[in-house]
């Protein structure tokens, strides 16, 4: 038998060609260090670079994320302080970040330029492999935490950036129900800690452990490398033997996570969540029914596991999600899947409950997990789910990012865990076994064993408590009061020390010749050429079409875009709370069960947004919108246009209790966005007052959206549901016209053909009408403003308009708003303050924020 070739001390290990996704993975194995790599080949310039490592802490203090941050912060090559910002200045990139998850810190970085890739991949090698925490103990202060006294009269705080960014964690509801759900279900491994680190846990940390930590984990061969796209493996193969792994020995010890024993009877405990005092925390219990099933081990128990808790709650159809809904008993319900893990956990989470409605519900649920198993799921909803999930692999697209972090994601959970990575990719067998129990009574069984039956389970209460967070702040300040009262004159001036020179340290600048070891680009490395994508532009008498002749492997992109211009600005969270229920309602032919099993069997999705387009040139010209998007196979347009048609435009409004339900839903989702999104708020609250568009925003997704419904359910209560039932009917007759239509198709252009085809029927049945646009009348105000949050940290926002003050924009300010951000405000605010974000930004609509 012929040994196999070592190329640059690699080892190929295996072949495979994917057809389903049109690659090939070559399965590398590092010799000497044990280090194992997958190269995914295929023709994509947009090359993705990733090296992951099990990381398994053992406490709440967030070694694995502290980690996560200080390698980034100089290397041996690359001693530079800021090197990660300073290699951002340089670079092409089209994403680059690093992450930690509850068993895994991984490094990303993607970019179309052949010499960015290989730069951005050098940095990040040497980063955790060679990082200089070993030599400066102040990284650690920096990124993770310190004792802060400037000087002897101040108060003893806590300082750190990942300290700082833990308390925002810390302060969401959501973030809060997660992480007890967790320590719940996982009371003795590492999952029942916080990778990221608890804030009143963070201060145990030893600079000691956090080394130990480093050299334990961040060695090759526990190491997993992802190579994705049109690249010089033979460059990369060299560059990490090299440099890297040929300076280590294989390790032989292995790194694993320990199994959680289930418990002998359902876990229950109740913990305690900061609520507004001012508030009643009546109805504002939450709940979380967690299980526990099967291991990572096992790709095909693992992704049933994961689409039995679909069927069960992640579609209009799902029949408990619905049971939940109809009982009244919840505000809002969803499923919180984790399968990435070792041990695949579902959760299902109630939110806003009376607290003695809680025990019903949990008596609900059980009685219909008992009933579905019995007279089984709906074999439509069944064909539906495996469906979208089959066009979800197939189209390989994650919002914005490059393909190839979709795929490491896929890949990375199964791999890290001893499990066969390449199978995730190779999904029609997982497909056809999925696909039994549209004949069979298979997600039945999964059911019964994983959910019903299942003692590893729990059931955790999260009950508000007014003023809890006052409480928690006053009792951290009488703490630290008490630890300085304690220290001698000597250990205050030793610790005012420490203070002033870490803080000469962060600002000391760095050496230039260690700035120059930073690999960036330069002009001659970058095509000046703007990437070019094909727009035919066709007027018709009805609608303006924009035609967009790509490959896109024979899928059809649909959008159409309604003009809104005659909204008066009162009707305005009428349309957004009108986009919301689009699809959750019976329409003119479906139930919305029925419709949701439509849509999910013959496309690949259909959505409708309300948008509002600002001009580049006007602050003050604001255009509403509702934009309808769907997307499917060539094959099913027809059906795409008449689903999406059916979605969109004919929604009937005769179901009073459940559009009721649906409104209350969406006011308890608001309240949990405006907590974890509290900057995107402080942003549009800013600058509501000096521009029309944000204060659009603001009513329609926003503080002022939410006190608009939480009036529209006191409407409810008060029994005036025809009033809303009207409205809703009003914005249906009279917003969806041909008026200043556009419709966007891309596909091939074969495939555009055919789609539109099928595409003028729908739009003749349109209404002609006619409307003149409203001619809002906006008038600048000047305020700052205050929100009062159960908050442990502040989020600020300052800003305004810069063509107000006589300027325009152009590239320079793209310029200046890198040099803001990566230099400034990050010494400024992140370095020397703690600040976990610090960013602004310059828009072509002339609006400025810091």
């Amino acid at each position: 038998m012929k040994k196999p070739e070592l190329k640059h001390g690699f080892i190929l290990k295996d072949s495979q060609d994917i057809k389903e996704l049109n690659l090939r993975a070559d399965t590398y194995e590092h010799q000497k260090s044990g280090a194992k790599l997958i190269h995914l080949a295929c023709d994509d310039n947009n090359k993705v670079f990733c090296v992951a490592f099990k990381t398994i802490p053992s406490d709440s203090t967030g070694v694995p994320h502290i980690l996560e941050h200080s390698v980034l912060g100089g290397s041996r090559k690359f001693p530079a302080k800021n090197s990660f910002m300073e290699l951002i200045k340089g670079s092409l990139n089209t994403f680059v970040n690093a992450m930690t998850s509850s068993d895994t810190t991984m490094y990303p970085v993607a970019s179309t330029n052949d010499k960015d890739f290989m730069n951005l991949s050098r940095v990040y090698m040497d980063a955790v492999f060679a990082p200089l925490i070993y030599d400066e103990p102040n990284i650690l202060h920096q990124e993770g935490w310190h004792l802060e006294l400037m000087s002897p009269e101040d108060e003893l705080k806590i300082r750190g950036v990942v300290y700082n960014e833990m308390k925002g964690v810390y302060s969401s509801p959501d973030a809060l129900l997660y992480y007890g759900s967790t320590q719940a279900q996982f009371p003795d491994t590492t999952y029942g800690v916080s990778s990221g680190g608890d804030p009143d846990i963070i201060p145990q940390l030893t600079y000691d452990s956090f080394v130990d930590f480093h050299r334990k984990f961040y060695h090759p061969s526990n190491s997993k490398t992802l190579v994705y796209g049109d690249l010089d493996i033979d460059a990369m193969l060299r560059l990490m033997d090299e440099d890297y792994f040929s300076n280590f020995e294989r390790d032989p010890h292995t790194i694993e996570v320990d199994m959680q024993k289930p418990f002998g009877e359902v876990l229950k405990t109740e913990i305690e969540y900061p609520f507004d005092e001012k508030q009643d925390p009546e109805g504002i219990y939450h709940l979380s029914l967690n299980y526990t099933w099967g291991t990572q081990l096992n790709a095909y128990e693992t992704a049933a596991f994961a689409v039995t808790g679909e069927l069960l709650m992640n579609s209009p159809a799902s029949p408990l999600k619905r049971r939940i809904m109809e009982s009244g008993l919840a505000g809002d319900s969803y499923l919180s899947a984790n399968t990435d893990i070792l041990q695949p956990t579902l959760s299902i989470v109630c939110k806003q409950i009376k607290k003695e409605n809680i025990q019903p519900l949990i008596q609900l649920i059980k009685e219909e997990l008992r009933r579905i198993a019995k007279e089984g799921f709906d074999k439509r909803l069944i064909e539906a789910t495996i469906n979208k999930k089959e066009f979800f692999l197939r189209e390989g697209q994650m919002d914005r990012f490059p393909k190839g972090l979709f795929f490491t994601w896929m890949m990375l959970g199964p791999w890290i865990h001893g499990a066969d990575p390449i199978f995730q990719l190779r999904f029609e067998p997982l497909l056809a076994e999925l696909r039994k129990g549209i004949t069979e009574p298979y997600f039945e069984a999964i059911l019964d064993k994983a959910l019903i039956n299942n003692t590893h389970h729990s059931e955790v209460i999260f009950k508000p408590v007014p003023g809890l967070l006052s409480k928690q702040e006053a009792a951290f300040k009488e703490k630290m009061a008490e630890q300085k009262a304690k220290m001698s004159d000597a250990e205050i001036a030793e610790l005012v020390d420490f203070n002033q020179k870490l803080q000469a340290w962060q600002m000391e600048e760095d050496k230039q010749e260690d700035l120059a070891k930073i690999p960036s680009l330069k002009l001659e490395d970058m095509n000046p050429a703007a990437e070019s994508y094909p727009t035919e532009v066709e007027e018709w008498k009805e609608f303006t079409l924009l035609k967009h002749a790509l490959n896109t492997n024979g899928i059809v992109y649909l959008k159409a875009y309604f003009n809104l211009d005659h909204a008066e600005e009162k009707e305005l969270p009428w349309l957004a709370l009108y986009a919301y229920l689009a699809g959750k309602l019976d329409s003119e032919h479906y139930s919305f069960s029925d419709l949701s099993n439509e849509i999910n069997i013959h496309t690949g999705g259909i959505g409708i947004k309300f948008n509002l387009l600002d001009s580049h040139v006007d602050p003050d010209l604001i255009s509403p919108q509702f934009v309808v998007a769907a997307k499917a196979v060539t094959a099913k347009s027809e059906k795409l246009m008449e689903l999406a048609a059916e979605y969109a435009l004919k929604p009937v409004f005769d179901d009073k209790a459940r559009i009721s339900t649906l409104i209350r839903e969406l006011k308890a989702r608001m309240e949990g966005m405006l907590m974890s999104q509290s900057v995107v708020v402080a942003i549009n609250r800013m600058f509501a007052p000096i521009s029309q568009l944000h204060k659009w925003r603001d009513l329609t997704t926003g503080l002022s959206f939410y006190h608009w419904l939480v009036e529209l359910v006191q409407m409810l209560d008060d029994g005036e549901i025809d009033e809303v039932v009207s409205e809703l009917e009003w914005i249906r007759k009279t917003f969806f016209t041909q008026h200043k239509l556009v419709i966007s198709l891309t596909a091939s252009e074969e495939d555009i053909a055919e789609a539109f085809k099928y595409l003028m029927p729908v739009i003749s049945n349109i209404s002609s009408e006619t409307y003149a646009p409203v001619q809002h009348v906006f008038g600048i105000q000047s305020q700052n403003e205050g929100i009062m949050a159960p908050l442990q940290v502040q989020f600020c926002a300052k800003g305004g308009n810069f063509f107000r003050k006589g300027y325009s924009y152009s590239g320079k300010l793209r310029v200046l708003n890198n040099i803001l951000a990566s230099d400034y405000l990050y010494k400024e605010l992140r370095v020397k303050g703690g600040a976990y974000g610090a960013m602004c930004n310059f828009s072509l609509g002339g609006y400025h924020y810091f």
